[in-house]
């Protein structure tokens, strides 16, 4: 299970980064934008692709963001608890956490599927759009695996109380 769990958190890191460089890509197609307007004429598109980096860079880094704990976690009454009961809260928990990212995930999948299959485009640079919805399932399947190793984790809690 160690070995599963520092897998996973290297690439959730790895896929952080990526977020990371999104970021500064984002920020750069903005400000030029805003530059090239000024001075000459706008990046044509602009909106749609930090539309596409938006989405995807946001998935990328939820399962890393989990990983750190970095989300918003309640405990002011399981904290209370015997540490066997908490361990029976957080794997009820993430079992469900699974069930709705994972439920998430394969729609993005069902849904990038289909938008492949039409050839769906972006309004403005048409530009595929099943590329992002492919980037966004994929970040979202990462977070399951983080989620799959905090049950692992408080299954060993509840068991070993």
């Amino acid at each position: 299970m160690a070995i599963f769990d520092r897998i996973v958190s290297s690439v959730t890191r790895f896929f952080d980064r990526i977020a990371q460089v999104g970021v500064a890509v984002m920020m750069l197609l903005v400000v030029g934008n805003i530059v090239l307007r000024v001075v000459w004429k706008p990046i044509f598109g602009t909106y749609d692709y930090v539309e596409f980096i938006g989405a995807t860079l946001v998935s990328f880094a939820l399962a890393y963001c989990a990983v750190q704990k970095g989300h918003i976690f309640v405990e002011l009454v399981v904290a209370r608890f015997p540490e066997r009961v908490q361990g029976i809260i957080g794997s009820i928990t993430n079992i469900l956490s699974l069930g709705i990212f994972g439920l998430i995930a394969w729609q993005c999948l069902v849904f990038a599927g289909d938008a492949w299959q039409v050839g769906e485009t972006s309004m403005g640079a048409l530009v595929p759009i099943y590329p992002c919805i492919y980037g966004v399932a994929l970040g979202i399947a990462l977070l399951c695996l983080v989620i799959l190793v905090d049950i692992g984790k408080s299954l060993v809690k509840a068991v070993s109380g």
